[in-house]
């Protein structure tokens, strides 16, 4: 997923190098990228949901708010989780995916008022912080796992890294 985050930013690179163009003072400019960051952040909400979908049990706490689709059975495929390397595919990275999205969304949201996104971002971070360490006590449906939280910060992690280094320098 970091890769494709790299891929679809660097779609259209010489446009990002052109110094007239490529400057946070250009509407263009600052729509693609904010356009790239939400295809970036549906297609990490797509991963995790298509995780859920194929190989994820389907009795999860939002089917008690929806009814679950019949067509979930159908595709579901069965894969045993007593390897580390496929349990941490099945349960940790559609949460860090999920987080990831949350991100993209709120730089494309906020991509030009430094301020007013970092203020969003804590209040996110917080907010999924609150949720995942909630299901300790049982408050929220699901089962605490520390491997979630270090996936939200990794993801966060690179996605600021990302930035940094290929966004931050194309803008400035």
């Amino acid at each position: 997923m970091i890769y494709f985050i790299y891929i679809v930013f660097n779609m259209g690179n010489h446009i990002i190098t052109n110094s007239n163009y490529g400057n946070i003072n250009n509407p263009r400019f600052i729509v693609q990228l904010k356009i790239k960051y939400i295809i970036t952040a549906v297609s990490a909400i797509l991963v995790g949901l298509s995780i859920y979908a194929f190989f994820r049990n389907h009795n999860m706490l939002i089917f008690n708010f929806f009814s679950k689709p019949s067509f979930l059975e159908s595709i579901y495929i069965s894969i045993a989780d007593d390897n580390f390397f496929i349990s941490i595919l099945l349960y940790n990275l559609p949460d860090g995916l999920w987080f990831l999205s949350g991100i993209l969304i709120i730089r494309a949201v906020w991509l030009a008022n430094e301020k007013c996104r970092l203020i969003y971002f804590c209040i996110f971070l917080l907010a999924a912080l609150v949720m995942e360490i909630s299901q300790i006590s049982l408050n929220i449906h699901g089962t605490f796992d520390f491997l979630d939280i270090a996936f939200m910060v990794l993801f966060a992690i690179a996605e600021n890294l990302i930035f940094i280094k290929y966004i931050n320098r194309s803008i400035l």
